[in-house]
């Protein structure tokens, strides 16, 4: 049995978004794994923990002090301690280079948009990552795309390997509960689901315009969007025809329930991000056998090459797009990765980097 302690302290930042989501569901499904003890440090350390929160004390500040301690703790008794980072950052530490450690790598998006980025952050997520390069930690992408930006910028780490996200997304067993009124989709509605926040890079605008024309051509009757950044979205499609507008729904944010009810009713999902990690939001469509509608960018390519129709930067083939939502609904194809996205998968890949490395070490001995 191998002990971890996972480094939960990721939740004292709110502003983790999809980040946090990904984070709480990889502990709970590691924590149902047999054969070894994964123990939160919100857990093994509740007092500590809650000081941190109630005094507004960093992340990155616990997580040196924590892991510090742990370090010197497992060097003087001898055990065997691996603990396991979230989000990019490896605490600085006198002892090693943290080959007792996992870190997750998400993506470089303040690199493809630094104008978003204040520069004290991205001279912070510079030397973050130029130290997790340098580190003999176990560094983990979320995709091959993600691997291959960061590489670009800092070259390959000593250990690196690619897992996907956890995708935590099941039909239900049983007939759909109540939703809330006025919250559900007709049955027989046409409509697109645009399942995620507003941010810039989503490009909401190249969204709306391409449900335009569909819409136009008979495609579709309502785009329906969830997720915050209602006031934007509404700005934006203020600017559209009436007929249009008023088929464009902001539902906001919805419960897991609804939302699931909402892909699996969803002609197709849409998104046609300039720039992404990963897009769980896609891959919890895919999972679900919803047809995917994608920009055409390295890890939609990556990930859905095979299940997606992409869009391009030119004007979209409306005939091509149609025979493969009329194909999709004949042949209902599964995702390919829906497998290795799977959360018990995911947790014991995470699990296995460390018995391998345990294993190397000892024949190397």
């Amino acid at each position: 049995m191998y002990k971890y302690l996972f480094y939960d302290s990721i939740s004292l930042n709110k502003g983790a978004g999809g980040v946090l989501n990904v984070s709480d569901l990889l502990l709970r499904r590691m924590r149902m794994c047999k054969g070894d003890h994964i123990q939160p440090i919100s857990e093994r350390h509740p007092g500590i923990y809650a000081a941190a929160q109630r005094l507004k004390i960093s992340r990155f500040l616990l997580e040196i002090l924590l892991y510090n301690y742990h370090r010197l703790r497992a060097l003087v008794s001898g055990e065997t301690v691996f603990s396991l980072f979230p989000n990019y950052f490896l605490p600085f530490t006198l002892f090693g280079r943290h080959r007792d450690s996992i870190v997750v790598v998400h993506d470089l998006q303040y690199k493809a948009y630094p104008q978003y980025f204040s520069r004290t952050k991205r001279l912070w997520l510079d030397w973050c990552l130029r130290r997790v390069a340098r580190s003999a930690a176990d560094v983990v992408f979320i995709s091959r795309s993600s691997q291959q930006d960061f590489e670009r910028y800092f070259g390959r780490c000593e250990h690196p390997t690619v897992i996907f996200n956890p995708v935590d997304a099941t039909r239900s067993p049983g007939p759909p509960g109540p939703v809330k009124p006025g919250r559900a989709a007709a049955i027989g509605e046409r409509y697109l689901i645009a399942s995620y926040h507003y941010y810039p890079h989503k490009n909401f605008d190249g969204t709306l315009k391409l449900f335009e024309r569909m819409k136009r051509e008979g495609l579709v009757d309502w785009l329906d969007v969830t997720g915050n950044g209602a006031a934007e979205v509404t700005r934006m499609v203020a600017r559209m025809d009436p007929a249009i507008r008023s088929c464009v729904r902001h539902r906001g944010m919805v419960s897991r329930k609804e939302l699931t009810q909402l892909y699996c009713g969803a002609a197709a999902f849409i998104s046609l991000s300039a720039f992404e990690g990963f897009n769980l939001s896609a891959a919890e469509a895919a999972t679900l056998g919803v047809p995917l509608l994608l920009s055409d960018i390295p890890v939609h390519r990556e990930l859905f090459g095979d299940y997606a129709f992409f869009i391009g930067n030119g004007s979209t083939d409306l005939g091509g797009l149609s025979r493969y939502l009329a194909e999709h609904r004949a042949k209902q194809p599964a995702w390919p990765l829906a497998e290795a996205c799977a959360p018990g998968t995911v947790a014991r890949r995470y699990l296995t980097l460390k018995h391998e490395a345990v294993s190397l070490a000892g024949a190397m001995q």
